[in-house]
Parts: structure tokens; C-alpha cells; sequence
């Protein structure tokens, strides 16, 4: 869509981000998923049944990072690919809106998994901790984490958020959005 062709119903727009918007959704989700494990499996158990040293390095085989690469850091791209794409062909700025601020909770997740990767996750591999300790890094760990699940959760419902919006609606006018065309 361009500024000089006007698409009031939207299906251009959407048709020309279909794929893109998909396969970030999908990065998204993953990412969203492996955080939900993370929280509800692996902590969990740490919680549970606290082995000092017993988690693996960051780059050891079974590590979570060889889970999350390549699609976090792919679903962050594509996003930002997505918002670019959007701004440069004149969307609606409400649009654009919506996939900055997916962007914006997206920067709040990597954040949160950075300071668990370099802070906490080291103190759980140290096999000096004691088991009180690790129980208190566990519970730290959960709420840090749960940060990163709300914004990945956010991210991705302002990702898709602004295509039902559009198939339901048409992008706007002015004056309001545009009725759709009734079927049949």
C-alpha cells in the first residue's frame, strides 16, 4: 500500500504482509512457549528439588539456548522488518503504533532473559550454592521470567491484533474506519 493508492478496505495491506507477519507469529509463539516451559517445568523443579550444579552450561548440550536460537532473536527481526515495511508504505499510524510497541515489549523480554542468562542461570550451575539459596534464585528466576512471558504475550497480540482489526474494520479514514464490503 502506498500513499498515493488509497486501500480504505485494507486487504492489500494485509495481503502484502501475510507471510511476514506469519512467520514472526510463529517465532513468537515459539519463544512464548519455551518461556512457558521454562516456567512451569523447568523451575518448577528446581524449586522442588534443588541441585546445587546440577544445570547445564549455556552452551552445553540440552542448554535452552540452543532452543530459543535462532527464533527469538528472528522474531525480534522480523518484527522490526515488519514495522519498517509498514512506516516506509504509509500505513495507517496506528499500525505502525501497535508494531512499535510489540518491539517495545519485545526489547522488555530480551532484557529480562539477559539478566536471567548472565545474573541468576550461573548461580545455578555453581555447585557451592546451597540449596536454600538455589530455592530463593528459583523464585527470583520465576518473576523475571514470568516478565519476559507477559511481554513476549503482548508482543505477539499486538502482532496480530492490528490484522483483525483491519479485517474487520479497513484501515480508517479521518473520519473513522471504513465499513467492510458485506459478503454475497
Amino acid at each position: 500500500m502506498s500513499a498515493t493508492t488509497p486501500d480504505p478496505t485494507g486487504v492489500a495491506l494485509l495481503r502484502s504482509t501475510r507471510a511476514l507477519t506469519l512467520t514472526a507469529a510463529l517465532c513468537l509463539a515459539v519463544q512464548l512457549f519455551g518461556n512457558l516451559y521454562e516456567e512451569l517445568v523447568s523451575n518448577v523443579a528446581v524449586l522442588a528439588r534443588p541441585q546445587p550444579g546440577g544445570a547445564v552450561g549455556a552452551l552445553d548440550p540440552g542448554s535452552p539456548m540452543y532452543y530459543y536460537l535462532p527464533w527469538a532473536p528472528l522474531g525480534v527481526i522480523l518484527v522490526a522488518v515488519l514495522a519498517h515495511r509498514l512506516a516506509s508504505r504509509g500505513a495507517p499510524a496506528w499500525v505502525v503504533r501497535r508494531l512499535r510497541l510489540a518491539l517495545a515489549a519485545l526489547a522488555v523480554a530480551v532484557a529480562a532473559k539477559a539478566i536471567l542468562i548472565s545474573s541468576v542461570n550461573p548461580r545455578f550451575r555453581d555447585p557451592a550454592e546451597n540449596a536454600g539459596t538455589l530455592r530463593e534464585l528459583a523464585t527470583l528466576w520465576a518473576g523475571i521470567n514470568g516478565v519476559a512471558i507477559v511481554a513476549v504475550a503482548v508482543a505477539l497480540t499486538l502482532l496480530l491484533s492490528w490484522r483483525a482489526r483491519v479485517a474487520d474494520h479497513g484501515v480508517g479514514t479521518a473520519t473513522g474506519p471504513v465499513a467492510p464490503v458485506p459478503a454475497g
